[in-house]
């Protein structure tokens, strides 16, 4: 007995369905720090990131922006993407087994280029959030030299105090690539990282004269990031009244884009005047309003909270509560280092 035309048309139906949805559940995916998820096809790198091509309209993704990436070639990516944010959430080994992973891959030598980018640039953050401080300039550079567009947004990580060797070394790799960088998007993070290196290398005082430039240009990020390192200079001189003028003359121009740092340096600069009370309040803002804005610039605020809590003689397990939430949420961060330290004393 031969099928109907109806049973045919149902079979093809049926096995068109079939075919279709495995492929649309396989899709590429991205998705931003803000939770936006992008479904498609990844095609390749653009100038500013990442492109997928989602329904038929290309998008491109900044490499700042992105959370984690999913691929159907390369279903390695998910599980080095998945032991990254072990890393992030405080897990050392999850650094340990991503690196691992995201090298194989590189190294697997059919990664293209979107995704030898991707991983250089996972590879910087990596290193960035482990405490690698020497390792991440170098990749940040490698990245830049490949990709100078591309590296727009991201941050180098604050120097640590007591690595004076690790110091001067990337004080002369940021002097020579300085030279190459002049007229590049990312030579005003490298001038900021030189500022701080300088500061802890050296008199902050003779950091001022490099600050000038930057704070008369026509750049808004550039003269922000200028009146930061201003008042960050003069704290560290013990000028705190005239750092508690260049901060509030700067407050609302830096409120829109930094109002952690608002509320980091008004602690600072009340701490430095005995007001511990008023400052433990200002550095209580980040954790709360801002957590995950800056890791290192929160877990000092935590650090700082705790010791104006200790100036007020306020009760040993709030002061341990607040310098374990720095040791423990943001686990990499020197200042995380320095509030272990700090647990450990009041014997936590």
């Amino acid at each position: 007995m031969r099928p109907s035309l109806n049973k045919i048309g149902a079979a093809i139906l049926a096995a068109a369905l079939a075919v279709a949805i495995p492929a649309t559940a396989q899709a590429d995916k991205i998705r931003t720090h803000k939770g936006i998820g992008y479904p498609g096809k990844i095609t390749g790198l653009g100038t500013d990131g990442i492109t997928i091509e989602v329904a038929g309209t290309p998008r491109t993704v900044p490499l700042a922006d992105i959370a984690k990436i999913e691929a159907d070639a390369f279903p390695d990516l998910a599980r080095a993407e998945d032991a990254y944010a072990e890393g992030l959430g405080g897990k050392p080994q999850g650094f340990a087994d991503a690196e691992k992973a995201y090298r194989s891959m590189l190294g697997a030598g059919r990664a293209p280029q979107w995704l030898r980018v991707l991983i250089q640039a996972r590879l910087y953050k990596l290193y960035a959030d482990s405490g690698r401080t020497v390792e991440a300039l170098d990749a940040y550079l490698e990245l830049a030299r490949g990709s100078p567009k591309l590296v727009a947004g991201l941050k180098l990580p604050v120097p640590a105090e007591d690595a004076h060797d690790a110091n001067r070394l990337m004080l002369n790799k940021v002097a020579d690539a300085m030279r190459l960088a002049a007229g590049k998007p990312y030579a005003a993070e490298l001038q900021n990282f030189r500022v701080l290196l300088l500061m802890l290398e050296g008199n902050p005082e003779d950091v001022l004269p490099f600050l000038e430039p930057m704070l008369a240009s026509k750049d808004g990020r550039t003269r922000q990031s200028a009146m930061l390192k201003q008042i960050e200079v003069l704290v560290a001189a013990g000028k705190i009244d005239e750092a508690s003028a260049k901060l509030e003359a700067a407050a609302q121009d830096l409120s829109a884009g930094h109002p952690d740092d608002v509320a980091y340096w008004r602690g600072r600069i009340l701490k430095e005047r005995g007001q511990n009370e008023e400052a433990a309040l200002e550095f209580m803002r980040l954790p709360i309003l801002y957590p995950a804005k800056d890791k290192g610039r929160t877990a000092e605020a935590l650090w700082y909270a705790g010791q104006a809590l200790e100036a007020l003689k306020a009760p040993k397990e709030e002061i341990r509560k607040v310098y374990s939430e720095a040791a423990t949420r943001y686990a990499g961060t020197p200042a995380a280092e320095r509030a272990k330290r700090e647990v450990i004393r009041l014997g936590g």
